[in-house]
């Protein structure tokens, strides 16, 4: 099965990474008890960091690199996506040469943090969504925090979760 390729606020890449870390974590504090049993309570969740190495190869592979750099000094945030996890809104923080790059290969690293934003919360009165230009399915489901298989589930109609007409009207529960 060939993954799609990672995507970042529009550029994708044209060879997936081949070490990717993907790291979740939630803060916890312990609460000791009377009967000697410690609790753990949730407090909050940490911005994921998503980190890889890659090689870019080819011609062009130069002008991937230079688009990705761009991208690192914009220092805004943008969609990443990636096989098998659900698009999330991140920026960039580190980009880097691991070698001296050659004619048509340039070996990399990378560090994306997810942007920190809050999701919308689905209004009780409404249960439909109307598509802006760009936007697809996983936009949706992270935009107003409605699992992504959730929303294939209701929306039979629609054949492809990347792409979605403008105009068109998504269920949201």
């Amino acid at each position: 099965m060939k993954n799609a390729p990672m995507r970042f606020d529009g550029m994708s890449l044209h060879h997936n990474p081949h070490k990717l870390v993907i790291e979740n974590e939630s803060r916890l504090r312990e609460l000791p008890t009377m009967q000697m049993i410690d609790r753990a309570e949730y407090t909050s969740r940490r911005p994921c960091v998503i980190s890889g190495e890659g090689e870019l190869y080819g011609t062009g592979c130069l002008d991937q690199y230079i688009v990705l750099e761009q991208l690192y000094r914009t220092q805004k945030r943008g969609k990443l996506a990636l096989s098998h996890m659900q698009p999330i809104y991140a920026y960039l923080k580190e980009i880097r040469l691991l070698s001296e790059p050659q004619e048509d290969i340039i070996k990399y690293r990378f560090v994306f943090v997810e942007a920190q934003s809050p999701r919308l919360r689905v209004p009780e009165a409404s249960y439909y969504y109307t598509v802006s230009q760009g936007e697809s399915l996983w936009d949706i489901s992270y935009r107003f925090g409605v699992g992504i298989d959730e929303l294939v589930r209701l929306n039979p109609q629609i054949p492809h979760i990347d792409s979605l007409d403008e105009e068109e009207r998504v269920r949201l529960c």
